[in-house]
């Protein structure tokens, strides 16, 4: 019983965080300023997705979805209203809800087990990468890691490297 309560308390507590005020994105979205992500190209980008622990080992993405999204003024004050300014947040803010069209111009792919992923054939432009990684330390009931993202620029014809960890 006590063990059930010391796993209730904390949840209860971190969920009530996220009861906040929702931010507020104040640019709108504009589908045709992100209309480059449906374009075919010579672009690549390769990357891998990892936090490192406080010991210094590595835990990498393995599994995690990863999106690709354009970096549009509204997807770039949208993220950082999520994350507070910063590239890794373990909840981050609420933020309101995206228009219905900004989720059509996404693409995603999955983190392989040794932490990579790669999206193929995109046009120029700037991007947004984005996942998560989470763990469990033994004889721990709580999680650790977090959401993360990276802003890439792709040129035709060359392969970006992505490096996305949070900092």
């Amino acid at each position: 019983m006590v063990r059930v309560l010391g796993l209730c308390l904390p949840l209860l507590f971190l969920a009530s965080c996220q009861l906040g005020p929702t931010e507020t994105v104040t640019s709108r979205f504009d589908s045709r300023s992100a209309e480059y992500i449906r374009k075919s190209g010579t672009g690549r980008i390769d990357g891998q997705a990892f936090l490192k622990r406080d010991y210094g080992r590595v835990v990498t993405a393995a599994g995690e979805r990863v999106f690709l999204i354009p970096a549009t003024a509204y997807a770039v004050e949208r993220f950082d209203r999520m994350f507070g300014g910063e590239r890794r947040s373990y909840f981050g803010n609420a933020v309101d809800e995206p228009p219905p069209e900004y989720l059509e111009y996404r693409r995603e792919t999955k983190v392989d087990m040794g932490g990579r992923f790669a999206f193929d054939n995109l046009a120029a432009g700037r991007y947004i990468v984005a996942t998560r990684v989470f763990w469990t330390e033994p004889k721990s009931f709580f999680t650790h890691g977090g959401a993360m993202y990276e802003v890439v620029d792709v040129m035709e014809g060359e392969t970006t490297m992505a490096i996305v960890s949070g900092k």
